[in-house]
């Protein structure tokens, strides 16, 4: 908010393997006829509360087209599609469908027809009728899309069929009709593009890695839409409507405008290009929007704390359509419960109460939803099952630290809000994890070779999947549970005085497992962890001693107190935000190395609020990120939780630690965060291994730590598995608005 299989088997291989776990994932998962009583009784009645979804008229006729060829056209506030000789009324509720597979890029996204034709299967099973592309696919793309369709005649799906261009250019030229119109030119070309290639007539496009990748696929008759562009910096329509000052309306032979600024002028003259351009060559038209998102949406917030969240609106209610195009505008929006700021912060929205108690995400569906004369999708909205948290939410619904329960529960409270008021759909961010995606409060890194990359389940970007990539062929190296299988036949890396540590690793996680001489949480141990050689001999706290530098110490002490720690050295958030960004008060005792303290790992999710309506200050916000969480942490477990970071039964504790926690960016090539000091910045390096020990607090012994020969992955595995939230989804999406199919 957009690959080798398993090792680089062969692609037939992956394949039937691929298609033999989706199998037994789809029809035997109990999560697929999950029944979950909040959303149950929410879906139902609202928890008493009289509320029905909207009854639009279920077909329309007399539609005159002048001899144009439609598939899809709106009306009033919904989408109409033709469907058996029929216009019947379909309320569009899906997924937004990314480019990537763990291990590729969006320079090469290529993905195989059998896992797009597994995809659409689970999407279709999940009771959705629509599937969002950001740009153009793979070949391969359309021509399962196709070949479902044709399987399923009486309940297709749909395409919304997104647009974008070259995004650098939107910083290099900063106007988008700046460096003689290259952008606009760009953009005109690329949706011109997109609609060669939905009538299965491109053999021009390049594809990644395929040039003149051939589209001979008709999909058309699917196509309930195209939205084009992205979410707009402020920035770039800022400098658009300031540097094109006083510029003409624009008069085209399907869309015009009126009192448009030159950012919507722009958008206008692409669609009209569009429209245009499907008109002459195929006779056919389909509806058309451009992407907005909360940020430059039409509404002042008055208490919104960050002025550049607010400086400037996107007006698509100032393009107008001609008499000559038949198929429709309609709205295409993103909206998060958690950002921009004024959803947390806006008194109305907070005051604003439903069956569930204070819902602003509501209010301001509500809001939004008056600021449009044309049908309005939600274009996205979702939550992530990251460990890590990027941004907090008023009414919980965060953006990471969220289970699979949780967020199933969430989107679905989601999806009848946007449905009771009156919005002609939503699409869900998203189908799949993908590992290639950054979060702006974890440092950024990408392996040069995708074929290496990892998974860095801190990022919150990574995890807003319905459908779950771990890492492994058919599952990960571990998973904290109580059995012990996985560690059959392995040696501890340490054993002394009765206690016994074993590692292991994969493209996520550090794997521990510790036998003991006493019952789990009879008393704390630790476990000292060096990897860089910068941190301290001692562990002033437990008066602990090292024979070598120690980095992280895990603290073993029952289920609410354990936590992974760092050497003060080594803290990479106080270095952030406390030494580079000036947020926090440095401490230069910090600042040395062997101090013997060891401080909470933390994680950044805002900064300094001040509110224009009354002057509250809310100081920078954190959270300690090295808490450790307990609970089953295997996705075959009834007791299943996506968030739980260690388990333990009598005298033995399973632990997953996230490679982030340990300052390692990939876990695959084993590059880790340098001496932050010594380099003035942020650097890396590579290869060092790991030293462990395990300990009571109460040794006062100098503990030698034993080395572990962690090894680099040359090629990244992944499994894919549908998350405990599909089935809470599919229940949703069954008691939504009926399609008329």
């Amino acid at each position: 908010m957009g690959s080798s299989v398993k090792r680089i088997r062969t692609a037939l291989v992956g394949t039937l393997l691929f298609a033999g776990v989706f199998a037994l994932l789809l029809f035997a998962n109990p999560f697929n006829n999950h029944k979950n009583p909040i959303i149950s009784e929410l879906l139902s009645n609202n928890n008493g509360v009289s509320e029905t979804l909207p009854q639009p008229p279920k077909t329309i006729t007399g539609i005159q087209t002048g001899g144009i060829s439609l598939a899809a056209r709106t009306k009033q506030s919904y989408f109409y599609l033709l469907q058996n000789g029929e216009w019947n009324c379909t309320y569009l509720k899906g997924v937004n469908m990314g480019l990537t597979l763990p291990n590729t890029d969006l320079d090469n996204p290529a993905i195989s027809y059998d896992t797009y034709m597994l995809w659409l299967e689970a999407i279709a099973g999940m009771n959705a009728n629509t599937v969002r592309v950001f740009s153009i696919m793979h070949p391969d793309f359309y021509r399962a899309f196709d070949d479902y369709n044709k399987k399923t005649p009486n309940r297709p799906l749909y395409l919304l069929q997104g647009v974008w261009f070259n995004e650098t250019w939107m910083e290099s030229v900063g106007d988008a009709f700046g460096e003689q119109e290259k952008i606009l030119k760009g953009f005109t070309r690329a949706v011109c593009e997109a609609v060669d290639i939905i009538h299965g007539k491109s053999d021009y496009t390049s594809y990644g890695q395929l040039e003149k990748a051939v589209y001979d696929r008709d999909i058309s008759r699917y196509v309930a839409g195209f939205i084009l562009g992205l979410e707009w910096p402020p920035d770039f329509v800022k400098t658009t409507n300031d540097e094109q000052a006083g510029m003409q309306q624009y008069t085209g032979r399907f869309l015009t405008t009126d009192n448009a600024q030159p950012f919507e002028i722009f958008l206008a003259r692409v669609g009209d290009t569009l429209i245009g351009y499907e008109t002459e060559k195929y006779s056919f038209q389909a509806p058309v929007s451009f992407l907005n998102w909360s940020t430059t949406d039409t509404i002042i917030h008055t208490n919104q704390p960050f002025p550049e969240d607010d400086m400037v609106s996107v007006d698509t209610e100032t393009i107008k359509p001609t008499a000559a195009y038949h198929a429709g505008l309609f709205a295409a929006v993103d909206v998060y419960p958690y950002y921009p700021e004024f959803m947390n912060h806006q008194p109305q929205y907070l005051g604003f109460k439903d069956a569930r108690g204070s819902n602003p995400y509501r209010a301001y569906l509500r809001d939004l939803r008056k600021e449009y004369s044309v049908p309005v999708i939600i274009a996205e909205y979702g939550v992530p099952t990251s460990r890590g948290i990027a941004h907090k939410s008023a009414m919980g619904y965060d953006q990471g630290g969220i289970t699979e329960t949780r967020q199933g529960e969430i989107v679905a409270a989601m999806s009848q809000d946007i449905a009771l008021e009156g919005y002609a759909g939503g699409l869900i961010f998203s189908w799949q994890d993908e590992w290639f995606k950054q979060t702006w409060n974890t440092v950024k890194y990408a392996p040069g070779d995708p074929i290496r990359r990892g998974l860095n389940v801190e990022s919150a970007e990574q995890r807003y999947g319905i459908a779950a990539y771990d890492p492994g062929d058919l599952q990960s190296a571990g998973y904290p549970d109580g059995e012990l299988r996985e560690w059959t036949g392995d040696a501890p890396v340490y054993s002394e005085d009765g206690v016994s540590l074993y590692a292991k690793t994969d493209e996520a996680y550090l794997y521990l497992l510790l036998r003991l001489p006493t019952e789990w949480d009879a008393k704390p141990y630790g476990t000292p962890i060096s990897l860089t050689g910068h941190g301290s001999f001692t562990a002033a706290e437990y008066r602990l001693k090292f024979c070598r530098p120690v980095d992280f110490l895990l603290i073993l002490d029952g289920r609410e107190n354990t936590r992974l720690l760092t050497d003060a050295y080594y803290d990479r958030y106080y270095f952030q935000y406390s030494v580079e960004k000036r947020i926090f008060d440095r401490n230069p005792v910090y600042e040395q190395q062997d101090t013997g303290i060891f401080n909470s790992i933390c994680n950044f999710i805002s900064n300094e609020m001040i509110f224009p309506l009354d002057g509250k200050i809310i100081q920078p916000q954190h959270y300690e990120s090295g808490l450790l969480r307990f609970g089953n942490a295997n996705p075959s477990a009834p007791s299943f939780d996506s968030l739980a970071d260690f388990y333990a039964l009598n005298n033995t504790v399973e632990l997953r630690i996230p490679w982030y926690l340990l300052n390692v960016l990939s876990g695959t090539e084993k590059v880790i965060l340098d001496d932050f000091y010594k380099a003035q910045g942020v650097s890396i390096t590579q290869g060092h291994d790991l030293y462990f020990a395990a300990t009571s607090l109460d040794s006062r012994q100098t503990i030698t730590l034993r080395p572990y020969k962690w090894k680099e992955i040359r090629k990244s595995a992944y499994h894919m598995r549908l998350k405990k939230s599909y089935g809470i989804l599919k229940e949703a999406f069954a008691a939504l608005m009926p399609d008329y199919t």
